[in-house]
C-alpha cells in the first residue's frame, strides 16, 4: 500500500508503528466520510486503538490533520529534492517537477485527494504551521534554480515569485485535482509530457507587464 509506505518514510521503525497505524486508519476515514463528519470514534474503532492512544500522539483530530498535512508535504519535499539533485538546466528541472508530482499523486492518491480538502479542516495555528511547511518544500525549488547557470534562468529571474510555481505545476495540479475527483478518467501519467510542454511554455513565454 503506498500510503502505507509513505508513513513508513515520515515515521520510521517500531516505536512509531502505533502512530502510524493511527493516521492510516484516519487518512482511510478522511477520504471515506470527508475531514468534518469523521469523529474521532470512528478512528478509534477504525483502528481498533483507543481514545487515550490518540489523544497522547495527536491530542485531537485536528492534530491528526495536521500530522497528515505534513507527512505529505515533507515526503514530497524529499522526493522533489532529490530528483532535482539528478538533472541540471531548467528544462529538464521543469520536466523532472512535474513527472516527480504527477507520480506522486498517482502513487498516494488518498493523501493527494486529502491534501485537497484537508486546508480547511485546519485551525488557525495550524495553518500558519502547513504555510511555513509548503514554503519551505516551495524553497527547494527556487534554490535549485539559483545553482542552474544556463540562459533561460534569466528568464525564470523575470517572474514573481508567487506567480512562478502556478506557472510550473497550475495546469497539472488542475488535471491531477479533476483525476481525483473521477471528472476526468485517463491518468495523469498518459498526460506527464503535455502537462511538461504547457509548463515550460508557459514560463519561456512568460513577458512581464509593463
Amino acid at each position: 500500500m503506498q500510503q502505507a509506505d509513505l508513513l513508513s518514510r515520515m515515521y520510521p521503525g517500531r516505536r512509531a508503528e502505533l502512530k502510524r497505524i493511527l493516521l492510516q486508519h484516519a487518512l482511510d476515514c478522511f477520504s471515506e466520510f470527508g475531514i468534518e463528519a469523521t469523529s474521532i470514534e470512528m478512528i478509534r474503532a477504525r483502528a481498533d486503538s483507543s481514545v487515550g492512544a490518540i489523544y497522547h500522539h495527536f491530542k485531537n483530530k485536528e492534530g491528526m490533520v495536521g500530522a497528515l498535512f505534513g507527512a505529505a508535504l515533507q515526503d514530497q519535499l524529499q522526493l522533489r529534492t532529490a530528483a532535482l539533485a539528478q538533472v541540471q538546466g531548467l528544462q529538464q528541472g521543469l520536466a523532472v517537477i512535474i513527472a516527480q508530482y504527477i507520480d506522486w499523486v498517482v502513487q498516494n492518491p488518498d493523501f493527494a485527494q486529502f491534501l485537497f480538502m484537508a486546508r480547511l479542516g485546519l485551525g488557525t495555528a495550524q495553518q500558519a504551521e502547513i504555510a511555513a511547511q509548503n514554503q519551505q518544500r516551495n524553497q527547494a525549488v527556487f534554490a535549485w534554480l539559483q545553482r542552474q547557470a544556463d540562459e533561460d534562468i534569466a528568464q525564470i529571474a523575470k517572474i514573481p515569485r508567487d506567480l512562478l510555481l502556478s506557472l510550473i505545476l497550475g495546469a497539472t495540479e488542475s488535471y491531477c485535482r479533476a483525476w481525483l475527483s473521477h471528472k476526468v478518467s485517463t491518468s495523469p501519467i498518459l498526460y506527464k509530457q503535455v502537462l511538461i510542454d504547457a509548463a515550460w511554455n508557459s514560463v519561456v513565454q512568460f513577458s512581464p507587464q509593463s
